[in-house]
C-alpha cells in the first residue's frame, strides 16, 4: 500500500469523532451507575508500594488465589523496575473488611496519546490481566477497588488482556468499552488429540527434514539452567522484529527484557525452556511460564538457518507431549490466535481489552482506545522509519 493511502487511511479511522460522540451518553450512563461496594480501599503509592502489600499479596498467592501466573508477585517484583525506568506511577490498592485482605488491584499510572491512564501493573510484559483476590472475595470488593482507582487523578483506565473467565471480567464487561477482542487457543492434555491428516502429513515432513540434517532433540531446562536459553531466544526475536522492520513493547527494551531475565534468575521456577536442537545446535525455542498444572507458551523464536524446515512446529508438537507426560494439564498458547494455533488446540478463551473512563476527558479517551489495535495494524503496512515516528508520535501502546 502506498504511504499516503496508508497515511490517510490511518488518520481517518482515528479520526471518527461522529461515532465517538454516539456512544458519549452510553458512557456517561455507565460512569453515573454507582457500583455496589464492600469493604475499605487503602492505595499505597511509589516504589515502595510493592514492598508494602507483600506479606498479603503472597497470602493470598498461598491460599491459591492468583488466577493465572501473570498476577503472582514474583512477576509484579519483576515488573517493578521497568515500571519506574520508564517513570510510571505504582498505585497498588487493597481492599479489606474486618482486617481481612479481600482484593488487590496492581496498577501503574502512565500517559498516552495526552491522556493520563491506569494501567495493570505488569503491562506490556503480562500476558493476561486480572485483580487479585481471596477465596472470601466478592465483586462487592471488586467495586471498591474501581472506585478507589478512580480517586488515583486518571482520566481513563486501559485494562488490557482480561480474560473472559478472569475474576475482574463481569464488573468490566458492565461499565468499561471493550477496546480490542482476541482469542487464547489451547490444548487440553487431559485428553488425547491429534492433528487433522493434512497438518499431521507436513509435521511429519518436516521431522524427515529435520531429522537428514541431524539427530532431533528437545531439553528443557529451568532455574538457572535456562538462562543462556531465554537470553538465545530473546536475541532470535530480536533479530527477527529488525529484519521485519517491526517493535516491541518488551522485546528490544532493556528494562523489560531484564524483568524477564529476572524471572530466571530471581523466581528460578516460573519460568521454564524448551529448546529444540537439531544436529547439535539450536533450531527453535520456547519460554514458557508454569502455573499449577497450566503450561503458557510465552515467547517463540526459530533460527533463521533452519526456517524452512518447520523447527517451530516440530518443537511446539514435541513440548506438548512433554507436558502431557509430566502431568500439565493445559498448554495454552495465549493470545492472539493465528491458523497454526487454532489447529492444534482443542479450544480457545476470548480476551478481552477493556477502556474505563474515570474523567469527562476520559470519557472521550475511553471510546477512541478502540481505534488503536486498528491503528497499529495500519502502521504495519507503513515503511519501518516512518511506522516507528507515527508510533511515536500517536503514543500508542
Amino acid at each position: 500500500m502506498p504511504v499516503e493511502i496508508a497515511l490517510l487511511e490511518l488518520f481517518s479511522n482515528l479520526e471518527s469523532l461522529p461515532e465517538i460522540a454516539a456512544g458519549f451518553g452510553e458512557t456517561v450512563r455507565r460512569s453515573a451507575t454507582p457500583e455496589r461496594a464492600a469493604g475499605e480501599a487503602e492505595i499505597f503509592s511509589g516504589a515502595e508500594a510493592l514492598n508494602a502489600v507483600a506479606a498479603d499479596w503472597r497470602a493470598i498467592e498461598r491460599e491459591g488465589g492468583l488466577s493465572t501466573p501473570f498476577q503472582s508477585f514474583a512477576v509484579a517484583e519483576a515488573a517493578m523496575p521497568a515500571h519506574l525506568a520508564h517513570g510510571h506511577e505504582p498505585h497498588i490498592i487493597v481492599v479489606r473488611e474486618h482486617g481481612e485482605v479481600r482484593a488487590i488491584l496492581p496498577l501503574v499510572l502512565t500517559s498516552m496519546a495526552g491522556n493520563r491512564v491506569l494501567r495493570f501493573l505488569g503491562d506490556p510484559l503480562i500476558q493476561y490481566g486480572d485483580v487479585i483476590l481471596s477465596r472470601a472475595d466478592s465483586e462487592a470488593h471488586l467495586g471498591s477497588a474501581l472506585i478507589a482507582a478512580g480517586k488515583l487523578g486518571a482520566d481513563a483506565a486501559l485494562l488490557r488482556k482480561v480474560r473472559s473467565d478472569a475474576r475482574i471480567s463481569p464488573l468490566l464487561a458492565r461499565r468499561a468499552h471493550v477496546s480490542q477482542v482476541a482469542e487464547a487457543p489451547y490444548v487440553d492434555l487431559r485428553r488425547e488429540s491429534g492433528l487433522p491428516p493434512r497438518d499431521a502429513r507436513e509435521l511429519r515432513r518436516y521431522r524427515r527434514r529435520l531429522a537428514e540434517i541431524g539427530e532431533v532433540k528437545l531439553r528443557i531446562t529451568r532455574g538457572g539452567d535456562a538462562l543462556d536459553c531465554v537470553q538465545a531466544a530473546l536475541e532470535l526475536k530480536r533479530n527477527w522484529l529488525s529484519a521485519k522492520g517491526f517493535t516491541s513493547s518488551v522485546i528490544g527494551d532493556p528494562h523489560w527484557q531484564l524483568a524477564l531475565v529476572s524471572l530466571v534468575t530471581g523466581h528460578a521456577n516460573l519460568l521454564a525452556c524448551a529448546r529444540l536442537e537439531v544436529g547439535g545446535k539450536l533450531a527453535a525455542i520456547e519460554i514458557a511460564v508454569t502455573h499449577g498444572k497450566r503450561w503458557h507458551a510465552f515467547l517463540g523464536a526459530i533460527s533463521p538457518e533452519f526456517a524452512k524446515s518447520g523447527p517451530g512446529q516440530v518443537q511446539m508438537a514435541d513440548t506438548i507431549a512433554h507436558a502431557r507426560e509430566h502431568g500439565f494439564s493445559a498448554y495454552d498458547l495465549l493470545s492472539p490466535a493465528d491458523p497454526f494455533k487454532r489447529v492444534i488446540a482443542t479450544g480457545a478463551v476470548a480476551v478481552c481489552d477493556y477502556a474505563l473512563p474515570l474523567s469527562l476527558q476520559g470519557q472521550v479517551a475511553a471510546r477512541a482506545f478502540r481505534f488503536a489495535p486498528q491503528a497499529k495494524s495500519l502502521l504495519g503496512k507503513l515503511p519501518a522509519p516512518l511506522r516507528s515516528a507515527a508510533k511515536s508520535l500517536l503514543r500508542l501502546p
